[in-house]
């Protein structure tokens, strides 16, 4: 903002008037004090706040003002033309700059977008200023004031300002009237808080012109801008006060919000999970049915082909021969039956497992014994991945379903190749054992419904193998993949965590 050139008793014609000049030099000095504890509190606003960038900009404009009142009041007790030309440029250096702090304020306050470019023109205005204030350039000469203070007569000196001069006050004046804008712009955008900093600010206004007036020669009175800034100072305090309470009531307003859509979420949790329930029970009902008509699907062939059987047992002209192979028939179709009832009750059944270390290479070592000359079981295993926390008992029968299905798709023999490894793609310590043949492989179909209960492509099968085996690495904290092409081979996945107990026990020999 401008400011006339420092002002000074520099003709001392009575008691009355150098008594009113020093009087005036206090006043001046203590806004001065004023101006700076109020740059420490905004400068404890932004530092001990949310760091609002207002914040610090009006905390260095309170800063440049202190100074600007300091050279004042130095200028009004001051006795040589030397010290009036110091004083002149501390009050010229703190103007210069605080006019571009002040529409540096302005244009953040009102959150004004793109304004780094015109920022950093604001301020190499200030420097060009600044430049010329501190080389002497902004004024020459010096005239008397004659003014009167509250009915005291005041006499001080003020410099004759130079063309340069005259084009600060005009920058100035403009940078004030542009802040009252922009504070205008941010109250009319619904910025409550700008009304009192908008008040406050355009008390300055005629501040402003008075100086320049008075340091133009236009008016004998005296600077009023060092008083004003108080009223502005403090309506930006308000401004940022106000800003607290308003963001304080709608932060209650959003948690009383909060608490009602809360209260309604949980009602509709509450709803979701009834619901959940519901759907729960039927999809169960669903299952229990479908799983009824499988099995009694896979109980109706072997139980007709029973009754068929008994019914030629009953003629009494049957041979021996037909009997044995009758008898035959119903012993195979009993044991399909006893089979299948023991595949249903271990699919149905909940597991419960009790983990121990298991040796994973010895349990598939085992079936290259029982396997017969045209199957091997092939390991390949590293030593980290080896042993591994599961039910020992639910992982034989794990490694008996995949390898016997692999003995299957390989009629003619061949290699089972079991491969452990370390899992490092998983969050936890995991193992992955791949079950790979090189049999005739799945069709895209069987491919897709292998996993599905009672679903088989073999004539004494039940179709509750791979199922099972799901279950169990499912209980176990894992899951299954499958691999297949036809005519290439079938890789089953096994991937599940190490799942390695706080106790420790030795490990258990799952060897036959």
């Amino acid at each position: 903002m401008p400011v006339p050139a420092g002002t000074g008793p520099r003709a001392r014609p009575g008691r009355a008037s150098a008594m009113s000049s020093e009087v005036l030099g206090g006043v001046v000095g203590a806004w001065s004090v004023t101006h700076a504890a109020l740059g420490i509190y905004f400068l404890l606003a932004f530092m001990l706040g949310r760091r609002e960038r207002e914040h610090l900009l009006f905390s260095l404009l309170c800063f440049a003002f202190s100074l600007s009142s300091l050279g004042e009041a130095r200028d009004y007790v001051s006795h040589t033309f030397e010290a009036y030309q110091r004083s002149d440029v501390i009050t010229h250096a703190g103007y210069i700059i605080g006019a571009a702090l002040n529409l540096h304020f302005a244009l953040a306050f009102a959150r004004v977008k793109g304004r780094r470019g015109l920022v950093v023109l604001i301020y190499a205005v200030a420097l060009s200023f600044e430049i010329l204030d501190w080389t002497g350039r902004l004024w020459h000469g010096r005239r008397v004031v004659d003014a009167l203070l509250f009915g005291e007569p005041v006499r001080f000196s003020v410099g004759e300002p130079t063309l340069f001069c005259y084009v600060f006050y005009a920058v100035g004046a403009a940078e004030a009237f542009a802040t009252m804008l922009l504070l205008a712009r941010a109250y009319s955008a619904g910025r409550k808080e700008a009304l009192s900093a908008l008040l406050g600010g355009s008390v300055t206004l005629p501040a402003v012109l008075n100086d320049v007036g008075l340091a133009s020669g236009w008016f004998p009175t005296v600077s009023l801008l060092p008083h004003t800034f108080l009223i502005y100072a403090f309506g930006v305090a308000s401004a940022l006060l106000l800003r607290y309470r308003i963001a304080t009531g709608e932060l209650e307003s959003a948690a009383t919000t909060l608490r009602e859509r809360t209260e309604e979420l949980r009602h509709s949790h509450a709803e979701l999970r009834q619901i959940q329930d519901e759907l729960s029970n039927k999809r169960q009902l669903a299952e229990v049915g479908e799983l009824a008509a499988a099995i009694a699907h896979e109980v109706r062939n072997p139980l007709a082909v029973i009754v068929n059987a008994v019914a030629g047992l009953r003629r009494g002209s049957l041979r021996d021969h037909d009997r044995t192979t009758l008898l035959d028939i119903v012993e195979e179709e009993a044991g399909r039956l006893n089979r299948l009832v023991g595949d249903l009750l271990r699919f149905a059944r909940p597991f419960s497992i009790s983990r121990q270390p298991v040796v994973l290479p010895e349990m598939a070592h085992r079936y290259n014994d029982a396997g017969g000359e045209n199957l091997a079981v092939r390991v390949d295993a590293v030593p980290e991945a080896e042993t591994v926390w599961v039910d020992p008992n639910l992982f034989r029968l794990v490694f008996d379903n995949l390898i016997s299905n692999a003995r299957q798709a390989m009629r003619d023999g061949g290699t089972v190749d079991v491969r452990i490894r370390r899992d490092d793609g998983t969050h936890e310590p995991s193992v992955r054992i791949e079950f790979a043949d090189s049999g005739h492989g799945m069709s895209p179909d069987v491919r897709r419904r292998a996993l599905d209960p009672f679903y088989t492509t073999r004539p004494s099968g039940t179709g509750l193998g791979l199922p099972i085996v799901q279950r169990i690495v499912e209980a176990h904290g894992g899951w299954l993949g499958i691999e297949s092409a036809e005519g290439v081979g079938t890789t089953v996945t096994l991937h599940f965590p190490i799942a390695k107990p706080i106790s420790q026990r030795p490990p258990a020999r799952v060897g036959s």
